[in-house]
């Protein structure tokens, strides 16, 4: 009895064996998946720690890294950043506000719009558990070198520009 074998998932020569299956296309499919559901189980212990949901750990990084680089940012910047919707995290920032982890500033150059802040305690929260970031990230990353980690980032940018066209 012989099985048909099903239609490759690819069709673009680059991305095939060298038999026209896309077994490794696949493989790496899957493992990319694996990679990213356990980047979110990873974030979410983290976030769980300090009471916050996954995604709401996301936002308060992406603040905290934003306050160091431009004093602050509004939710469209922290959206673009993140890859979500600003109504999404205008959703989320209010429940962080809530908590006293994240404060809404006038926007200096904008007195319609508002920059975000960590409060002080949402700047002792992420201090706090730094440690445990800096743990997980390393172990997470262990296996690249310098020169994987700069080829992964490049990686990851054109794929993320592409990604969006496969929406379409």
């Amino acid at each position: 009895m012989t099985t048909e074998r099903p239609n490759p998932s690819v069709s673009r020569p680059e991305l095939l064996d060298q038999d026209g299956r896309d077994r490794t296309f696949r493989r790496m499919l899957y493992d990319l998946l694996k990679v990213g559901a356990r980047m979110q189980d990873v974030r979410d212990r983290l976030a769980g720690i300090i009471g916050v949901t996954g995604p709401q750990y996301a936002i308060l990084m992406a603040i905290a890294h934003a306050q160091d680089e431009d004093g602050g940012a509004g939710v469209r910047v922290i959206a673009r950043r993140l890859h979500v919707s600003g109504p999404f995290i205008t959703a989320q920032v209010n429940k962080l506000v809530a908590v006293g982890l994240v404060e809404k500033r006038e926007n200096p150059k904008d007195g319609r719009g508002v920059i975000l802040c960590l409060t002080g305690l949402g700047e002792q929260q992420l201090s706090d558990l730094t440690p445990e970031i800096q743990r997980a990230n390393d172990a997470f990353f262990a296996s690249l070198s310098r020169s994987d980690f700069d080829a992964l980032i490049k990686i990851a940018e054109r794929l993320v520009e592409s990604s969006a066209d496969a929406l379409q």
